[in-house]
Order: C-alpha cells, then sequence, then structure tokens
C-alpha cells in the first residue's frame, strides 16, 4: 500500500504542473488515530469530511478490504515546486477500516 500511495503522489505531482490544484484540503489531525478494526465509515467521514473518491469492490485484496476511500490534495507553490497529502483508508465488509496509509511530499 505504502509504495501505491508513492506512486500516487508523484502522478499528482506531474498533474499538478498542468494546473494549480488537485482534489481539496482535508483536516489531518486524526490521521494518527486511525486503528483497523477500530473506527468505521462514519466516524473516517467526521474525521476528514466527504472523500475525494471511492473504490468498490476492491479486487483481491490481501487484507480483505473490499472498500477503499481516498483524500487527495495537490496544489503548486512559489517556484514551482508541489506540495501533496493522500490519505487512503480501506474498508472491510463490515464497514470497519482494515488498511490505511498516509503520505505527504513537499513542504
Amino acid at each position: 500500500m505504502r509504495d501505491f500511495i508513492r506512486g500516487w503522489v508523484v502522478c499528482l505531482a506531474i498533474a499538478i504542473a498542468a494546473c494549480a490544484t488537485v482534489g481539496r484540503q482535508f483536516d489531518t489531525t486524526h490521521v494518527n488515530d486511525i486503528r483497523k478494526g477500530a473506527q468505521d465509515k462514519a466516524q473516517i467521514q467526521a474525521w476528514f469530511g466527504e472523500p475525494y473518491q471511492r473504490t468498490a469492490p476492491l479486487q483481491a485484496n490481501p487484507a480483505g478490504c473490499v472498500e477503499r476511500w481516498q483524500w487527495t490534495h495537490a496544489h503548486s507553490v512559489a517556484g514551482g515546486r508541489t506540495q501533496s497529502q493522500v490519505l487512503i483508508v480501506d474498508f472491510d465488509a463490515a464497514g470497519k477500516v482494515c488498511d490505511n496509509a498516509f503520505s505527504t511530499l513537499g513542504g
């Protein structure tokens, strides 16, 4: 999952060269509070707001996750650099967190 996030952040950095902003800002206060099996979809949405993207069903996920929510925000800053944040939260069939990853680039 971490390699997937790194790849996604790099893709965002490339895409940002063509436009000023991708996605929307989200509160990162609770990123480190996410625990597998502890939070459900309602709690995650209360913490981070509406996801930028939802993917379901996930195919052949080794952790048994069936749905992925993603929050993305990237924007260009002075000097043509890019700052980005990506949060991915996967859910199991019961709607509980089964995996998550957070990454930042730039800053």
